[in-house]
C-alpha cells in the first residue's frame, strides 16, 4: 500500500528524469513515551489524590517528528495529556504509510500527517476519519514556511519560471510538492512542466548550492537556516497563492476503530483541541518544547516559522480548498467527500 501515490504525471517525470536519490530523514528524537502500543486502548485504574479511582486508557500515537507534533509533545510534557485521562506514547515513524500500517496492526490508535495524504489513502481504499486539526498554514501574509527557495544570484523571479527547472521536494506526490503546484499554477505556469525531484529535507539547501537543483520547498528548519546561512531568498510563498489560512496536518483513525469506541476518540479529539489551544497562546513554551522534541538549537526553535496551531478546528471548510486543489491538480482521482471524511461526534 503505498498512501502517497503520485499523480500519474510525476510518477512518470520521476521514472524518466534524472532524480537526485534520498529517503525521508527520520531523526532519533528523545520521544516522550510511557508505554508500549497494544491491539485495543488499554484501561487503567489510577488515583485522583481523594480516593476516587480515575481510569486512565493507553493512547500510541504515530507521528512523523515535525514541528506539528509540538503542541502534543509539551500537553504530554506539562501533564495536560495525563489530567485528560490518558497514557500517551509518542511512536515516531517515517512516513503516514507506516503510521497506517501500525494503526491497522493495532499498534496505534491515532496517527499524524499532512492533510493531502490523508485523502490519498482514502482514495486509496484505507478507510480513514479525521478527528482534529494538527495545524493550519499562516495567513497569505506570513512567509516562512514552505516557501520556495532559490540561491540569492538566481535567475529565477517567481514561481511561473520553475518551468523546466528542477525542484526538490522531500517526497514526491505529497503535500509540499501540491504547495508548489498551487504556487506555479496560480502564477500563471504549468506544473506539469516543472521536474520535481526527491530529497531528504537537511541535505536540501546544500544541493540548492551545489547547482544540483534550482529550487526546493523549504521544509522548518532547514528554510531559517537556509536564509541565514546561505543567503537563500523566497520567489513564493504557496499560501499568498491560496490566499486564506487553512487546515493542513490532521490527526486521523481507523473508521472502523472509531465507530467501535466513540467517547474514547472524542476525549482524544477534545485533549487535541485543548492542547492546540494552549500552544496558541503560549508560544515560548511551546517552541522550548520543540526544540526539546525535535533536537535543535533552542536558539534557533526561537528564529523559526511556525505553523498556526489552535486558531482552525478540523472542519469541512477549513479542509475544502486543500481537497479542491488536490483534485484540480491531480493528486486525487474524485472531489475528497470530506462530508464523510471529517467525523462529526455529536451526529454519530
Amino acid at each position: 500500500m503505498d498512501i502517497q501515490t503520485p499523480r500519474s504525471r510525476t510518477m512518470s517525470v520521476i521514472g524518466r528524469r534524472s532524480v537526485v536519490a534520498g529517503v525521508a530523514l527520520v531523526a532519533a528524537f528523545g520521544l516522550a513515551a510511557c508505554s508500549g502500543g497494544s491491539d485495543e486502548p488499554a484501561a487503567s485504574g489510577g488515583s485522583d489524590g481523594g480516593g476516587d479511582t480515575a481510569e486512565v486508557r493507553d493512547l500510541v500515537a504515530g507521528v512523523i517528528p515535525v514541528t506539528d507534533i509540538g503542541p502534543l509533545y509539551m500537553a504530554n510534557e506539562n501533564g495536560a495529556v495525563e489530567e485528560a485521562g490518558f497514557n500517551l506514547t509518542l511512536q515516531p515513524a517515517a512516513s503516514s504509510t507506516e503510521i497506517i500500517q501500525a494503526m491497522q496492526s493495532g499498534q496505534v490508535q491515532i496517527g499524524y500527517g499532512g492533510s493531502t495524504g490523508v485523502f490519498q489513502a482514502v482514495a486509496n481504499g484505507v478507510d480513514l476519519v479525521v478527528i482534529a486539526a494538527a495545524s493550519a498554514t499562516p495567513g497569505p501574509d506570513d512567509p516562512g514556511i514552505n516557501d520556495i527557495l532559490v540561491t540569492a544570484d538566481s535567475d529565477l523571479q517567481s514561481a511561473r519560471d520553475l518551468e523546466g527547472k528542477t525542484v526538490a521536494v522531500n517526497a514526491p506526490g505529497g503535500y509540499t510538492q501540491l504547495l508548489a503546484d498551487i504556487a506555479v499554477s496560480e502564477d500563471g505556469g504549468d506544473p506539469e512542466l516543472v521536474n520535481y525531484v526527491q530529497l531528504p529535507i537537511p541535505d536540501q539547501p546544500a544541493a540548492l548550492q551545489s547547482g544540483a537543483i534550482d529550487a526546493f520547498v523549504a521544509g522548518e528548519p532547514f528554510g531559517t537556516l537556509a536564509r541565514e546561512q546561505d543567503g537563500d531568498v523566497a520567489i513564493a510563498n504557496p499560501f499568498e497563492s491560496i490566499g486564506e489560512s487553512v487546515v493542513a496536518g490532521v490527526w486521523y483513525a481507523l473508521r472502523s476503530d472509531v465507530e467501535a469506541d466513540p467517547e474514547y476518540y472524542q476525549a482524544v479529539a477534545e485533549m487535541i483541541g485543548e492542547a492546540n489551544t494552549y500552544a496558541l497562546e503560549n508560544d515560548e513554551e511551546l517552541r522550548e518544547n520543540i526544540a526539546a522534541f525535535t533536537g535543535i538549537d533552542p536558539e534557533l526553535a526561537d528564529r523559526i516559522a511556525l505553523s498556526s496551531y489552535g486558531e482552525l478546528p478540523a472542519t469541512v471548510e477549513n479542509l475544502q480548498t486543500i481537497a479542491d486543489y488536490s483534485f484540480e491538480l491531480g493528486y486525487v482521482p474524485a472531489e475528497v467527500d470530506l462530508e464523510a471524511l471529517v467525523y462529526d461526534f455529536d451526529a454519530n
